[in-house]
């Protein structure tokens, strides 16, 4: 069983509704099964949970996740702009 990636739907709201920044952060967050202990650019621990999230900037945006190994799923949770 592979990984996959799931986005809270909330998140998409600050990307271009179409465009190449869109393509690229979405394309991003489809490629993290092939690598999800390796594509974030840093670390930092979510204020609500403790847990230690992943942040990557792509395109703009710094996109936060994680990583739920027991069940196989990555879970996008912020996307926000970045630069």
């Amino acid at each position: 069983m592979e990984f996959r990636v799931l986005i809270d739907i909330a998140c998409l709201d600050i990307l271009p509704k179409s465009g190449k920044r869109r393509e690229e952060v979405l394309a991003f967050c489809s490629r993290l099964v092939d690598v999800p202990y390796e594509a974030s650019d840093f670390q930092v621990v979510e204020p609500s949970s403790l847990r230690l999230v992943e942040v990557s900037e792509v395109a703009g945006y710094a996109v936060t996740w994680w990583v739920d190994a027991p069940v196989k799923r990555i879970i996008v949770i912020d996307i926000h702009r970045y630069k």
